[in-house]
């Protein structure tokens, strides 16, 4: 839509200055001076951010805190409720959600999320709602934070009936069987779209020096037994090949990779994944090295299922077959299932 075009909505701000974003009650409370611009953050509360009643949208999410560190990141938790449901649809740890799932804040911008300074939190994700959107921030730290500041805006305006609920869900796997493939968005029943996700890893040292990122992502639609939708790679999936760094793009990128983890994430706006029933979505995780050092690496006790060997360009597959070390010649590349430490976060819209 232009944006010199009429639109038939009203703007509304919720923060400390107004909580309920209610009309001509912004900034009273200190006779129109700066009154509340923040509030103390007590460890075990749930900070209300905003509690409304639509139909409207959120349209943007911003705050920041002065306790900013790894911690604060894994252990205050952004959650959001639509249209009075008992359980949250929103319910993920700040860092996780703003894509900084590896408790580092990070300055950058992408399509729907930004830190323009690596001190705040943005997201410009569109969240309709019907009746009422209630959203909270936990401080499950153990600590106090002593500054929040934060607002949430809106628009209150009429929805299509077909208007779908925003959801994010979280997982971690941490004992996952060797071979298991990552959740990253558990089976969800519905009409919906995967939106995309976020994935923070910490690297196992075990595996040394071994590349980790060989794991394909895998997208089951409307109850698939095998998925349609298949990558080729984990740094293929997010754009880039060869190998991964640090970038920041609009719809893929990758905000750390520094010894110990890596963190990146990858958006379906140009390229959208509906579904009609349901969906589920996994990352493999797999790496990979040279024969010689796959071979010290299980010597060594690390745990391992070899998966192919790349000879120049010719796959050779091991993985639930009879082989031997001595027939796979010393240059080739071997690829392994192995065993990582995964936080996911699953950005999704749902039609219930």
């Amino acid at each position: 839509m232009e944006l010199f075009t009429y639109q038939n909505s009203r703007p509304v701000w919720v923060s400390f200055e107004n909580p309920t974003g209610g009309r001509g009650l912004g900034g009273q409370e200190n006779f129109g001076a700066k009154g509340r611009p923040f509030e103390y953050f007590a460890a075990g509360e749930e900070k209300v951010l905003c509690d409304v009643q639509g139909p409207g949208v959120v349209r943007r999410i911003w705050f920041t805190m002065e306790d900013r560190s790894p911690e604060a990141l894994k252990n205050t938790w952004l959650r959001a409720w639509w249209d009075g449901e008992e359980e949250p649809s929103v319910n993920v740890p700040v860092g996780d959600f703003f894509c900084m799932g590896a408790g580092r804040m990070v300055p950058f911008e992408n399509g729907l999320f930004a830190s323009p300074e690596g001190r705040s939190f943005v997201c410009a994700i569109p969240m309709p709602f019907q009746k009422s959107a209630k959203m909270t921030l936990f401080n499950g730290t153990g600590r106090d934070n002593p500054h929040l500041f934060y607002d949430v805006d809106l628009t209150m305006e009429d929805l299509p009936g077909d208007a779908m609920r925003f959801h994010a869900a979280f997982t971690c796997s941490r004992s996952l069987p060797l071979g298991r493939d990552v959740p990253v968005l558990p089976q969800v029943q519905g009409q919906g779209r995967f939106l995309g996700m976020n994935v923070a890893i910490q690297i196992n040292p075990a595996y040394g020096e071994s590349w980790w990122g060989e794991g394909e992502v895998k997208v089951y639609l409307d109850g698939e037994e095998a998925p349609s939708l298949v990558g080729t790679g984990t740094e293929d999936y997010i754009g880039t090949a060869w190998g991964q760094g640090e970038f920041v793009f609009r719809s893929q990128g990758c905000l750390h990779h520094r010894e110990g983890g890596v963190s990146f994430y990858r958006f379906h706006l140009d390229d959208p994944v509906f579904f009609n029933r349901g969906c589920q979505v996994d990352i493999q995780d797999i790496g990979g090295c040279s024969i010689g050092e796959a071979k010290r690496l299980a010597e060594a006790g690390a745990e391992l299922i070899p998966v192919g060997a790349d000879t120049g360009g010719h796959m050779t597959h091991l993985y639930r077959r009879d082989w031997d070390w001595s027939q796979l010649l010393e240059e080739a590349f071997i690829t392994f299932y192995r065993r990582d430490a995964f936080d996911c976060v699953a950005y999704f819209y749902l039609r219930r």
